[in-house]
């Protein structure tokens, strides 16, 4: 009995110092990298329901939010379906310790409820630079006036023209722009159709970034009509 007491804050150091290593590699205890999660951001015209594996882990997620659910690392079948309604759109996702997996639920072509995903793989950040995306999933709100400011250029600048709803995952494009270590600002607007929108936008946001960051920039419908801005 006295082996086992002397053993136990042995074992917790040894825990608590594996917990403590700061660099994530294939020898990270997963307890380290945090669970799984998964991120649904519901670009769709009313509100859904999400479903893991065939079990309903958000329901009636309202249009322009954005919900979260905590499933087992692995893989699993996400279901979105409009809420109250019997057709739904499936797709397979892969979740991990560490990074949430971040779906949003969009109008497709047809009208009906598709899904995209959102997480980046591929937009590696040198050092000293700093990158942003901006993607238009607010369906209700037309085309959109959206520029920006960046760490190396204070002169406001169309993001791109026309900016349309993105719906479909061969429309998802919106590059990531690069620049220094700073702060972007994004502001947004749907009237006037030029600069002149810049200095009266009550879209808007400051975006700090140091070396090796990116943000992407999610604009959503605004509860009760117009836009809002979030960060992931």
């Amino acid at each position: 009995m006295r082996q086992h007491t002397r053993l136990v804050p042995f074992v917790l150091f040894a825990f608590v110092a594996a917990c403590a290593n700061d660099v994530a590699d294939s020898t990270t205890p997963e307890c380290c990298l945090g669970p799984a999660s998964l991120r649904v951001v519901n670009a769709f015209t009313t509100s859904v329901d999400v479903l893991i594996d065939g079990n309903v882990a958000i329901a009636s997620l309202p249009a322009g939010s954005i919900g979260t659910a905590g499933p087992s690392s692995g893989n699993h079948t996400l279901s979105l379906r409009p809420t109250g309604a019997a057709n739904s759109v499936s797709r397979s996702i892969n979740t991990s310790a560490g990074a949430p997996t971040t779906i949003a639920a969009v109008r497709g072509t047809s009208g009906a409820v598709s899904s995209i995903a959102l997480d980046d793989t591929n937009s590696v950040v040198p050092s000293g630079a700093t990158k942003v995306r901006v993607l238009h999933l607010a369906p209700n709100a037309g085309i959109l006036q959206v520029y920006r400011t960046q760490p190396d250029f204070q002169q406001p600048v169309s993001w791109q023209f026309p900016f349309s709803y993105q719906a479909e995952p061969t429309s998802l494009s919106a590059p990531f722009y690069q620049s220094t270590v700073g702060s972007w600002e994004i502001r947004v607007w749907q009237s006037p159709t030029d600069i002149t929108g810049w200095a009266n936008a009550q879209t808007r946001v400051v975006i700090p970034l140091t070396s090796g960051q990116k943000k992407t920039v999610l604009i959503l419908d605004q509860p009760g009509g117009g836009v809002r801005i979030e960060l992931i």
